[in-house]
């Protein structure tokens, strides 16, 4: 699922730093040295903040220290304006960082993490929030200019003994000539990250899938035009062809399995065999869209072509793909994960952030062969690159048919080949593809035009994949087109009156390849900020009257105003043009939120829920799930704070009675869920 503007330790921002021992209100910001730490107790209610004389041109560094207080990181400039608010995890260390443009004094206030919609800082029973907490400048030091430098600075936060890591790799006309390490590959072992490290490379892996189909269509035991029904007959028959093509392309309309299973209750490490998703499939009840006609992102396609290799060959997948795909390019170090907690030697563990301690431990998606699942090192990546350039394997036929993009029905292009991203970087074709398991984290992005290339994996769930875009414009720089007047506009400051600021503020809908986004804009003290459903709130430049951006995320709006001044719809550009909508959110009474209330079931999925009216709300209630609030948007839809169940429309029969509701998340759609 897409991840919107999330602030990190990358997170760009013109921002400073402020600190005071023992404030118990908003009182005047005492200066602190870097690399010395400041130990606080914060009193309910209270706000401390931290001051910070900088340079023009500072990079700075910091940790707030979470020790028996989830804190909130405000970042203001000189001058007061908020520029950026960290809350990335609710334990351990909370990391900040920001940039000057200019000298002055730069400041950041420290706040309990709040839930509720004032800000208050109480939590759900009302109980205002204190605790312990330290906060320390830990770098503060001129912007690197020379790009391996400058990677140091931007990967940080997850440098050190006590913090899953990764590597940086940079390839320049078909040789690794940059590899940058960090962090740990396994903190219970105390193993760092090293050159040979072996890591999960999630959904990068659908490319290799694609040439491993690719090889077999050129041996003439399949076709990628070939029904899937002629190698699993057992699949549905939903009364037009779904060929091996539309999988690779994600212009199937089969439910996709990743983001269907945890509407049942499913964890992301749970067990499944790869069969699952054939069952998955035989209970869908239709098609979510004709084939070809939209692109949606699919692991369910990718792991039933897994299948079809095993049935047309009489190998494991693993096997078959080691003989035909990775030893004849040399890719010695590389497999594919065919069992949930295979043992792969060498391998990064995966962890993700936790309640009780820094971090833990966590399984691989299951039975993600074909979809996921390869384990590889970057310099086996590298190898893998240049058989964009050489076609040793596959010859320039299979190479070609990879990085053509599929275009639909309508005309549009998707963008995406088989198994594969193709764009556009500054005038430059880049082949790309980001990758995600439960933990792990990979991005991988080739330049055919100039042979250069760079990889980036991580073993820590948090970490930020748009740094690899970044490191390429960084060591690149010389061989990319200048930035275009609308990515030029996108880092300026430009104004928006005050009256239009108040105009965009309010709740709003983003939506995102079919999945539906609560997003809030608020305004405070002129400066706008943008807040998607469980990501922190990050802060606006404004371009023009009707523009804004948020640069670090490359992010843009576009807000469409009506003759009087109102505005309901906007453009929201960030890789790919979206739509936001304006969300009325009306008060709803008694009465309406009455009618909604029942027990719901879902034949397709075998699956319950209940909603029942909580605290003036409703709140959906599943056996396997935590109590989850429903938002009102507009007429009878809701979205959920449940991610994989983003979108709840209830449906009315002739006489107005609530008779169901349908469950979207994007990449499943309209799942229905019948009131018993």
């Amino acid at each position: 699922m897409l991840k919107l503007i999330r602030p990190s330790a990358v997170f760009a921002v013109t921002v400073a730093l402020i600190a005071q021992v023992h404030p118990t209100a908003a009182q005047d910001a005492r200066p602190i040295a870097p690399g010395a730490p400041v130990a606080a107790t914060l009193a309910p209610g209270a706000t401390h903040t931290y001051s910070l004389e900088l340079g023009a041109e500072t990079f700075v560094y910091g940790e707030a220290r979470q020790s028996t207080l989830d804190v909130v990181v405000t970042v203001k400039d000189a001058n007061g304006g908020a520029l950026g608010r960290f809350d990335s995890q609710a334990t351990g260390a909370e990391p900040f960082v920001f940039e000057t443009e200019a000298a002055g004094t730069y400041s950041i206030e420290v706040a309990a993490f709040t839930d509720d919609e004032d800000g208050g800082g109480e939590d759900r029973g009302g109980q205002a929030r204190g605790g312990a907490y330290e906060i320390t400048v830990l770098t503060a030091e001129p912007v690197a200019t020379d790009p391996e430098a400058r990677v140091g600075q931007m990967i940080r936060a997850h440098e050190g003994d006590d913090r899953p890591g990764g590597i940086v790799g940079v390839m320049r006309e078909g040789e690794l000539v940059y590899a940058r390490t960090f962090g740990m590959a396994n903190l219970t072992h105390g193993v760092p990250w090293g050159r040979g490290t072996i890591s999960n490379i999630g959904s990068v892996t659908k490319q290799f899938t694609a040439m491993g189909l690719l090889l077999l269509e050129a041996d003439g035991k399949l076709s990628l035009n070939d029904d899937i029904r002629d190698h699993i007959p057992e699949l549905p028959d939903f009364g037009t062809p779904v060929s091996i093509r539309h999988f690779l392309n994600h212009t199937s309309g089969y439910r996709e399995i990743y983001n269907l299973l945890p509407i049942t209750g499913h964890n992301g490490e749970d067990g499944f065999a790869r069969e699952k998703a054939i069952q998955i499939v035989q209970r869908q009840p239709d098609l979510q869209a004709a084939p070809n006609t939209e692109w949606n992102y699919n692991n369910t396609g990718f792991i039933l072509l897994s299948l079809v290799v095993e049935r047309v060959t009489d190998q494991s997948f693993a096997d078959y793909m080691r003989e035909r795909v990775f030893e004849p390019l040399g890719m010695n170090d590389t497999r594919v994960k065919m069992v949930q907690g295979e043992l792969i030697p060498g391998s990064a563990q995966g962890y993700v952030a936790d309640k009780g301690s820094r971090f833990r431990t966590t399984r691989d998606l299951a039975s993600s062969a074909g979809a996921g699942g390869i384990y590889t090192t970057v310099e086996d990546l590298t190898r893998w690159m240049g058989n964009y350039r050489d076609a040793t394997l596959g010859g320039p036929e299979a190479v070609q048919a990879m990085a053509t993009p599929a275009v639909l029905e309508s005309g549009d292009s998707t963008g995406y080949g088989l198994g594969l991203g193709v764009g556009e970087m500054r005038g430059r074709t880049v082949y790309a593809h980001t990758g995600g398991d439960v933990a792990h984290r990979a991005y991988f992005g080739y330049f055919p035009e100039l042979d250069d290339g760079v990889v980036v994996m991580s073993n820590n769930a948090a970490f930020n994949l748009g740094l690899g875009g970044q490191i390429a414009q960084l060591f690149f720089a010389d061989d990319l087109e200048a930035e275009d007047d609308e990515e030029a506009e996108a880092t300026g400051d430009g104004s928006m009156s005050p009256e239009r600021m108040e105009a965009v503020a309010g709740h709003w809908v983003l939506d995102v390849r079919g999945m539906s986004l609560d997003v809030e804009i608020t305004t405070e003290d002129g400066q706008l900020f943008f807040q998607a459903a469980g990501q922190p709130r990050t802060p606006v430049q404004t371009s023009s009257d009707s523009t804004a951006a948020i640069p670090a995320a490359q992010a843009s709006f576009t807000f469409h105003f009506e003759p009087d001044g109102t505005t309901r719809s906007a453009t929201f550009r960030q890789g790919a043009e979206m739509a936001m909508r304006r969300s009325n959110r009306e008060a709803l009474t008694e009465d309406d939120l009455r009618a909604y209330v029942g027990r719901y079931f879902s034949e397709e999925l075998e699956t319950f829920y209940e909603v029942k009216q909580e605290d003036g709300g409703l709140v959906l209630h599943h056996l396997d799930r935590p109590p989850m609030a429903l938002t009102h948007r507009d007429g009878d839809e809701f979205s959920s704070e449940f991610t994989f169940l983003a979108t709840v429309a209830f449906q009315r029969a002739g006489n107005g009675r609530v008779t169901g509701f349908t469950a979207s998340n994007g990449r499943t759609k309209g799942v229905w869920f019948r009131r018993m």
